[in-house]
């Protein structure tokens, strides 16, 4: 286990015995529940420093894991991007081995799961199977991502994986998925202007060896295939009526198509019965909400969420 200043990181074995790198922020005297972060695609969980040590301030204590082809689980840059066959079900499986051990250890603590972009999907599919052992769940930077261009990405993934294999780099839907982001953005400085509003985060990003790599034709395989059944009504039946949700995105968020996505996503959600959503949307704010221009206000809106819940 290694130590810094305000965390501390382990490795867990998953399933099929992979080696999957953690992060911990526990400075915290007096805990009152736990934070499990799902980080999005071509990131990691050490991103969330900032916003783990603001929870701790508050009495929360924050793991993240970083996902297979992902930040230190990636044994090396070769890796990034690859997350092997059945990929996308494999990191759910190992986000729910974290989430035992994490009950283990804070047995009599509320454990929600907060799930970022790719994270947020993978937290939508988790709260299908697991919700009932959750205190709730946070969205950020989310969809409802069924759109005509997902089904398009899984036709190119398939092709793609025929013609080259599963571990080669995916350039080509890497531009059809991310090349179109910064259309509304003027002038951008940066391909990831998308990100955020805030230039000094977007560099922050951009200079980061495991931040913003081209992923594998396989991830996109596994991935769009996870979407096709992500909004299955015998899947969503397990999704308990009582769970506390919270959406949270920027309405100049692409992923979202700026609002529209994520209110159709509240709205699903509504209609399946579900009773505890809330749903925000913050005006001009991009896809990283976490590291955005006035990100204090998210931050204190999602402690005053979590607090909400154990109140209940």
């Amino acid at each position: 286990m290694a130590q810094h200043d305000n965390y501390h990181s382990f490795y867990y074995d998953a399933e099929d015995n992979k080696k999957i790198h953690t992060f911990v922020w526990n400075k915290t005297d007096e805990p009152k529940g736990v934070v499990q972060i799902l980080h999005g695609m071509a990131e990691h969980g050490a991103r969330y420093a900032d916003f783990a040590s603001f929870l701790n301030k508050n009495g929360f204590i924050v793991y993240a894991n970083d996902h297979r082809g992902h930040g230190k689980t990636a044994e090396s840059q070769d890796e990034i991007g690859i997350i092997r066959k059945d990929g996308f079900e494999l990191i759910i499986s190992d986000a729910y081995i974290l989430f035992q051990i994490i009950k283990n250890k804070h047995q009599n603590l509320p454990v929600f799961i907060l799930g970022h972009s790719f994270g947020s999907f993978l937290a939508q599919s988790f709260i299908s199977r697991y919700g009932s052992e959750i205190d709730g769940v946070i969205l950020s930077g989310s969809a409802k991502q069924d759109s005509p261009d997902i089904a398009f990405g899984r036709v190119a993934a398939s092709m793609q994986r025929i013609i080259f294999g599963e571990n080669k780099k995916s350039f080509l839907i890497d531009k059809l998925g991310f090349g179109s982001y910064n259309k509304r953005i003027p002038g951008a400085k940066s391909k990831f202007a998308w990100l955020s509003c805030d230039d000094s985060e977007v560099e922050k990003y951009e200079n980061d060896p495991l931040c913003g790599n081209v992923f594998s034709i396989g991830f996109y395989y596994y991935f769009f295939n996870a979407l096709k059944g992500l909004y299955d009504s015998d899947k969503l039946s397990g999704i308990p009526e009582a769970l506390p949700i919270f959406i949270v995105s920027g309405n100049e968020d692409p992923v979202g198509k700026y609002g529209k996505k994520v209110l159709e996503l509240y709205d699903f959600y509504k209609k399946l019965g579900l009773l505890n959503v809330q749903i925000k949307l913050y005006p001009g704010k991009r896809h990283e909400i976490l590291n955005e221009t006035g990100r204090q206000e998210v931050y204190d809106d999602i402690l005053s969420w979590l607090e909400t819940q154990i109140q209940l």
